[in-house]
This record gives C-alpha cells, structure tokens and sequence, in this order.
C-alpha cells in the first residue's frame, strides 16, 4: 500500500464493509506467514463483524472457484487459486486467530492479558451494568466511613443541608435521588472524558473547604463542588467493592486501560509479547467510537504508524446516531490533524450500490441544500436549537459553532447511482380534518395515530396489488411504537416482525426457563414453579397448573408447591426432584443444557431464542458465573434483539437505530416523530475547561453558550437520522408527513424536511411527485 493511513469516507451505500474486506487480504496477504494474529479488524457491532468475516471468507471462495466475481478479485487483490486455498485453510485451522471482532471485545482481551500488571485477579467477571445495591452499598462504606474521618463527616452533613436547601422535593427520598443520579453518572464516565477528568479532580479537593459552601448566599454555583465530590467518593467505594468480589464494570475498565497504557513508556512491546505484533489494524463505523475506546488503542495505533505499518478507518460523520453513548463523530479529523506528518490518504467512496437512482437522487438533493443554502441552514438551526421567541443576545455566536459543526458532518453528500432499478420517492400528505387544536394533545396524538396507521395500510395494499409486496420495512423512532404498530397489522392478516419480539426477555419459552431457574435456586419460590408450570415446556405443566386454579376455586387449602407434590407425585419427581438432585451435582451450563434435552426444547419453535440464551449461560459459564451469579444478570439484562429474520413476505418494524446498516427493498418512514425537552444530564455543563451545574436560568452567560451547545449536539443527531432513515430503501421510500404543523407537537424531523422541502417548492418549482421523477 501507498500510504500508512487510509480513510475512507463512506457515505451510505457505498461498498465500504466489501472496501475494508479488500483492504484486510491486502494486508494479510503481504503479511510474513499471513499470520492472522497479526491483523486486527475492530467493528462497532458483533453483527458487523460478522459480516466482514463472512466477506473475507467469500471473496477467497470466488478467487478458488474462478468465478467471474473471483477473477476480478484475483486481479485486484494479485492473489492467485493456490494463495487463496492457502489462506482459507488458515482461517479454518486457526480461527481464533481471525480478529475481526467488536472494539469493546479486543480492549477486554487487552485488559486480561495485563491483569497482572493492573494488579487484577487473571479470572475476574464482567459485569454489563451497575446494579442500585452496588450504589447503596458504596454509599454506606461513605457514611461508615464518615465515623472515623472529621472532614468526610463535616462534608456529607453540610451536602445534606445544602440539599435541603436548594431542592425542596428531596425531603421525602434523600437516598433514592442520590442513588439514581449516581447511576446515571457511572453511566456517563463510561464515555465522556471531561467528567471523569472532573472527578479525578475533585478527588484532591479539600472536604472540609467544600463543607464551607453552605454558608454562602449564592447556593447554586457550589452544587457542582458537593455533587463531583459526592461521585469521586462513591466511584472510588465502588471499585473497591468490584476488586473484592473480583469483577469488572464494563465502562470503567476502558479509562484504567487508557491510564495506564498511556502513562507506561516503551510498554507497548510487552503488550505485543502477551497478544501477538501487530501489523496493522482496520477500524470500522468510526463515528461510533467513543474518546475513551480511541485513547486506550491509540498508543497501539502510534506504534504500528512509527514502525510504517498501517492503519484504515471507514465512516461517515453524517451517520453518527450513537452520541448519546458516546460515539464522537469528529475522531476522523483528530486523526488527520494528529499524523499529518506521516503518509495519509483520504479517499471519497462516492458511488451508491444499494438504491436506486430516484433515492440516490433524492438525497443528493435534499441534503445539498441543507448543505449549501447558509440562511435555510441557519434559520432551522435556530428554530430547533432556540425556538422562537428566544432572546439570549449571543445567539449568533452559537449558532456560528453549529453551522461549523453541520458542515463538518455533512461535507460529503454527493453519491452516484449505479443501481439500474425502478423505484421513487413518494410523500404522503396526511390530511388533518379529524384533529382540532381546541382538542387536548394525548386525544390529537391518537388521531394522528390512527391516520398514520390508515396510511401504511395504502401503502401497503399498492404494493401488493403491484404483486411488489417483500422486503418492507417501517422505520420508527421509539420502541414503544414498535409493539403497537406491530398489534394493529397483525389484527389486519399481516405477517410481521417487529424488532421487540425479537428480545430474549419477550420470549415465553426464555422466560419459563428462567422460571424453573428460580425455583431451582430456591426451591420454596411458588411464583417461580407458576411461572414454570404455566411457560409451556410441557402440557402437562400447563394442565397441572390449571388444575391448581380450579382446586383454589373450589377453596383447597394448599400452597402450589405442595399441591404438585401431594396430587401429581409422578412429575414432581420425574422432573422436579431429578433436577433439584442435578443442579447439586452438574456445572450451571450442563444444568441448562439437561433441561433443554429433558423437555426437549430444541423442537420448540422459539428455538432460536433458546440458542440465544443458551450461549449467554455458556458465556457467564466461561468467566466463572454460576446460577445466582446469573439470575443477578438478568434482572438487568439488556443484550440487543436477535438477528431481524430473512423473511421476505414478513413487514419488518424497527428503530432507525437498529436499521443502521440494513437495507431494505421497500421502506415506509411515518416522520411525526417527537422530540424530548432537552434537559443537561445532571444539570451538568462543560464549557471551555470548566464546569457549570444548574438550570439555564441560574447559569453565567459564558456557561449558557455551553449549555446552548450541548442542546445543539442533541438536535444536530436528528439531521443524521433523517439522512440513516432516507438511505435504507433499494427501490422504494415512502415518507407520511402531516400537510401542515401541529400545534404543541415537537415534531423537529418533519420540521427540517417541511422547510426543505417548501424551499425547493419556492426556487425549484417543486410539486408532490416531483421526487418521483429524479
């Protein structure tokens, strides 16, 4: 390769996984013994890196079967047949060598391998979450420790007061607020820098200093000193708790790797000898990757550019959906700024493999004017970040920063079509006749509702009288619309996937397992034997269970337990008593898998989520969990849904989240989405190296700027929804949209696209169709 870094800017569409794909078996192929440990691909999602492995592993196959596809590929990448077999045998007697994997899963890898040099235990569990007891009890190590340490106690009694003071309400649960702000908190330091920066600073502040605060007139400007002191404190009590029971949390560990491989000179080698040189690695979805993931892999990154080895990140700003948790859009440019002393090459992919030209078009078109159009620009910018009667007199100075930040992401917006396909844009004007302002907005929202709903039925009919009617996706912004968008097409015949029926936790089979789990660890539990009679492992639970209803109906004086005990002898022991005796004997997994044959669930039809949840027990197995450890997990599980099925007649109805990286051949967007009232988390602001704690209206004006931006950030991720959602269609994008603007609805998306699209109206002479023809 030319040049040590590459980048690629990949608008949506655009070939960029089969463009990485490439890169890797170039790389690997010019590798000492294509040795596979010294390669590294870093994904934002386990599916992705799926993907990519699935890829590589198929261009290898058309280059062996000398297939049109695979010669072109054997030209481009200069490999030939034998190569190829060569490669592929590789990859399959050494898998575990194939690094294609999710960023957290290699830093995680890191972590263990220097366990001993972060004085860890080499076998500690990761936990996924931070549980409210874990709070509470780091907070009473606090308050114990108050007793022997004047200034801590001088402190906490002063914090107290001063809440008092300032926030009138918490008089009734003093402990509840504090501990769901903590949680909220250990949330926010898994990504955001300049908090934890903050606490680390706070944890060298003076108690008693700050203790004296409450003394003062003005209140609300120390709030930031007692609540930062409060979370340095409680941080510190939780990570002693974590070491001792000899877990991790799965935030925290990315800012201790980043510290310590940062402050460690000449370590990386070391690092080397524990998981193998690397050579290079390929970074995807950059956009998505959070400040702390980058720093704790860039003493890496630094390291392989000195020795001219190599790097390749792909994203695209215009995509960056995933900044509430973190994902930092603007990493692509600090790495231009940071090597532009080495060899760097940025390349463009502007061509368009997924959608048809009217799509591509379309987005061309309407983003471009967004784009280049400074006082349309501005004027949206000012409405969804300021509204209209705002008079904070810097507003032009904010507003500048934005438009600055706007550019930046949406630099690249031109594609080109190469897909020869009919297909159109086609807008739905929803007639508002039905909805009055009069009427109160829970009664008006329910209206739109029930018109949005009556839309996708038409929508849905065309295609199927054009005998057009697979692969149709809806895209919506909230989950809960999922489920109830999913209620009403089942009631009218349709075959539907929502994406909420995907999640283990919806599964009535995965939830009778953990049921009879629950029962086994504490076999006095009636609920848990109910929950597992009645979850359809067996008819016979289900018929034992009903006969126990009606026995309680006719006033039997038996709890349920004994009841299966006294009248239904053979099962209980049969099933019950077996598998009291096993879990005494068998390792949690063999536990689960026994149940599995016992009731022989593999030929259930929600098979697909027993794989699902078998292989997360194999997980939690693997670090050494066992089933307390486990049933403690899944009070807080939250793993993403399964894998969309390829059921082509089934609609598909997901989050435009979760369609990130999907296409589809037909998609239906309802854009009456509503947006939240911002609100700073915590009431924390973070401007220009200082921090700012309060409402809007009790902040100095220089943090107001700051506060303003941090709205703005929020508003800006809506554009990149809009460009996600507009990009996911092949052949066709049905957009339903109110005729006019609603009253009291913060419909900020429909917002944007009524302003656009009205300018295009007025210079363009634009009508309805008009997309339709581009």
């Amino acid at each position: 390769m030319s040049a040590n870094i590459v980048i690629y800017n990949a608008s949506a569409g655009s070939g960029k996984t089969y463009q990485l794909s490439l890169n890797y078996l170039k790389l690997l192929k010019d590798l000492s013994n294509n040795n596979l440990k010294n390669l590294l691909a870093i994904t934002f999602t386990n599916k992705a890196a799926f993907e990519m492995k699935e890829r590589v592993i198929q261009f290898l196959k058309e280059i062996i079967k000398n297939t049109e596809r695979g010669k072109a590929l054997k030209k481009e990448l200069n490999f030939s047949e034998k190569e190829a077999e060569a490669l592929l045998e590789e990859i399959f007697l050494n898998y575990d060598n194939f690094q294609v994997k999710t960023i957290d899963s290699f830093l995680l890898n890191l972590y263990k391998a220097l366990a001993y040099e972060l004085n860890l235990i080499s076998d500690f569990q990761i936990k996924r979450y931070i549980d409210e007891s874990l709070i509470e009890k780091a907070l009473e190590r606090v308050f114990e420790e108050a007793y022997q340490n004047k200034n801590l106690f001088l402190f906490l009694e002063s914090f107290v007061e001063h809440l008092l003071k300032t926030q009138k309400q918490l008089k009734i649960d003093i402990k509840n607020k504090l501990v769901k702000s903590l949680e909220t908190i250990l949330h926010k330091i898994t990504y955001k820098k300049e908090l934890i920066e903050a606490i680390n600073i706070y944890k060298e502040r003076d108690l008693k200093e700050i203790a004296q605060f409450v003394n003062q007139e003005d209140l609300s400007q120390y709030s930031k000193d007692y609540y930062l002191t409060l979370y340095s404190l409680v941080k510190d009590k939780l990570e002693e708790i974590f070491y001792k029971e000899k877990t991790l949390f799965i935030g925290l560990w990315k800012e201790k790797l980043s510290e310590f491989i940062s402050s460690q000179d000449g370590f990386i080698p070391w690092i080397y000898v524990k998981l193998g040189s690397l050579e290079g690695i390929i970074i995807d979805e950059f956009q998505d990757t959070d400040r702390l993931q980058w720093e704790a892999i860039l003493p890496i990154v630094e390291d392989l550019i000195s020795r001219n080895k190599f790097l390749i990140c792909a994203g695209d700003p215009k995509q960056s959906i995933f900044q509430w948790r973190g994902g930092d859009p603007f990493l692509l440019q600090e790495i231009l700024n940071k090597f532009s002393n080495y060899s760097v090459k940025v390349e463009v992919l502007n061509k368009n493999y997924r959608s048809c030209s009217n799509l591509v078009n379309f987005n061309n078109l309407f983003f471009s004017v967004l784009k280049n159009n400074k006082e349309l620009k501005k004027e949206i910018l000012a409405e969804i970040i300021f509204g209209k009667n705002d008079k904070f007199e810097r507003k032009e100075e904010v507003l500048q920063k934005v438009l600055e930040e706007f550019d930046r992401n949406f630099r690249h917006i031109q594609q080109e079509p190469t897909q020869n396909l009919d297909g159109e844009v086609n807008l739905r004007f929803i007639k508002l006749d039905s909805i009055n302002s009069s009427d109160s907005k829970k009664y008006n929202k329910i209206r739109l509702n029930d018109l949005i709903k009556d839309e996708i039925l038409n929508i849905l009919e065309e295609l199927k009288n054009r005998e057009n009617f697979e692969d149709v996706a809806i895209l919506v912004r909230k989950n809960e619309e999922i489920t109830e968008l999913s209620s009403f097409l089942l009631t009218q015949g349709f075959k539907v996937i929502g994406t909420s029926f995907l999640k283990l936790k919806e599964s009535k089979l995965v939830n009778s397992f953990v049921s009879l789990l629950k029962f086994l660890n504490y076999p006095e539990d009636n609920i848990a034997l109910a929950g597992f009679l009645n979850g359809g492992f067996t008819q016979k639970g289900e018929d034992i269970f009903k006969s126990y209803c009606e026995a309680k109906l006719r006033g039997i004086n038996l709890n349920l337990i004994d009841f299966v005990k006294t009248e239904f002898k053979d099962f209980w022991k049969v099933y019950i008593e077996d598998l009291l005796n096993k879990s005494k004997i068998l390792s949690f997994y063999e536990l689960c898998q026994y149940i599995s044959n016992v009731f022989r669930l593999k030929e259930k039809e929600e098979v697909s989520y027993l794989y699902k949840f078998l292989s997360i027990i194999l997980d939690l197995s693997s670090k050494g969990g066992d089933l307390e450890d486990f049933l403690e997990y899944w009070e807080k599980y939250s793993e993403d849904e399964l894998e969309i099925p390829k059921d082509k007649e089934a609609i598909k109805i997901l989050t435009i989240h979760l369609a990130k990286g999907l296409e589809f051949k037909h998609v239906i967007l309802p854009l009456t989405w509503e947006e939240k009232e911002y609100t700073a988390d915590l009431g924390l602001i973070f401007y220009n190296g200082k921090i700012y704690k309060g409402k809007k209206e009790e902040l100095p004006e220089e943090a107001i700027i700051g506060w303003y931006l941090d709205k703005a950030k929020q508003k800006l991720e809506i554009f990149n929804l809009l460009y996600v959602a507009f990009t996911r269609a092949i052949k066709n994008l049905y957009i339903i949209l109110p005729e006019e603007e609603l009253k009291n609805f913060k419909m900020e998306g429909f917002k944007i696209f009524r302003k656009v699209y009205a300018f295009l109206e007025k210079e363009k002479d634009f009508s309805i169709n008009s997309f339709n023809s581009l």
